[in-house]
């Protein structure tokens, strides 16, 4: 009798320890993917510029977990995965605000002079394709994510109760968006050559999150498209994670490959270049008030001091600027 009891109340005390590792490991699989952001936004506050984000990504994170919301409501799998897609879009809100508040001082727009109620109700500027995720106001970001909840809502009501397969297609197009996200700021980075506004610990929690999500969609057999879209994801990771490496600014395979040229930004409050910061005769630059189309090289004469810098790029824009340095002394 004894004995049954001990195997009763051991029986009891692994059943609890299971379930609270199940638990713990649900918990970490809603918020993990989203600590980065709340990092990225701190990144940005930090370096007072968001230039260098890719601000597509929230775009396509937005889409591919509202579609993933809808797509969980046709086919039930995991709920976890569910809290996971509105911690994500919650989290996308909060990076969307960060990044229309530390952008370039020339793109920044006043709040319209009008109320909330009037700012909700006028849509024409929101639905214009031509300014589709490139509005004004920031307003109009908030307003387009209610409008993508509306459209689901409406399509899933017209088409997901005569077929069931129409919520397989929304996974499909979720895990298609969401296998890709990280391809516009693998481009951004190619193009910029430059990682100085993206935060190594959001990069980090991409990484460990993607792994950790594709082992996790594997153990508890999630849709097949989310196990795919998980592997390809993680190759984007390894991707992304070499740019930081490259083109970070602290790293030894940084430093190795910025041998010949030294990137900086020039903000308006840049008067000064210092020679000992050189490490050759050109420095790859961009203005923050500029668009990248006037990104170029700034070429210096180290014989003499305070020189006059010429503005050069590829796109047939040249002009002379004097600048005050201290190259020579």
């Amino acid at each position: 009798m004894e004995s049954n009891l001990e195997q009763i109340e051991q029986n009891n005390e692994s059943s609890l320890f299971v379930t609270l590792l199940k638990n713990s490991v649900d918990l970490l699989m809603i918020f993990i993917p989203s600590i980065g952001y709340f990092f990225q936004g701190l990144k940005f506050k930090q370096t007072k510029s968001s230039k260098g984000f890719s601000k597509s990504l929230c775009l396509l994170l937005l889409l591919a977990n509202i579609l993933r919301i809808f797509f969980w409501m046709g086919k039930k799998f995991s709920i976890t995965l569910l809290y996971q897609s509105i911690v994500v879009i919650i989290s996308q809100v909060y990076l969307i605000h960060a990044f229309l508040e530390y952008q370039d001082n020339s793109k920044k727009k006043l709040v319209p002079e009008k109320s909330i109620l009037e700012q909700m109700t006028s849509w024409r500027d929101t639905l214009t394709p031509s300014k589709i995720w490139n509005w004004e106001y920031e307003m109009d970001y908030y307003k387009f994510i209610i409008f993508l909840f509306f459209f689901f809502s409406l399509m899933c009501s017209i088409f997901g109760s005569q077929n069931s397969k129409f919520f397989d297609i929304l996974g499909t197009i979720s895990v298609s968006i969401e296998t890709f996200i990280e391809i516009p700021q693998i481009k951004e980075n190619c193009i910029t050559k430059n990682t100085r506004n993206l935060s190594d610990a959001m990069v980090l929690m991409w990484l460990l999150g993607d792994l950790f999500k594709t082992t996790y969609n594997i153990i508890y057999k999630s849709p097949m498209q989310m196990i795919i879209g998980g592997i390809i994801q993680n190759c984007e990771d390894l991707v992304l994670s070499s740019q930081v490496i490259i083109y970070g600014e602290t790293s030894f395979l940084s430093k190795m490959f910025r041998k010949q040229y030294k990137y900086m930004n020039l903000s308006d409050s840049d008067k000064v270049v210092d020679s000992k910061n050189l490490m050759n005769e050109k420095i790859d630059f961009d203005i923050e008030s500029n668009s990248r189309d006037q990104m170029g090289t700034l070429k210096i004469n180290k014989d003499e001091p305070n020189t006059k810098l010429t503005l050069s790029n590829e796109v047939e824009f040249e002009e002379d600027i004097n600048i005050d340095t201290n190259i020579g002394k």
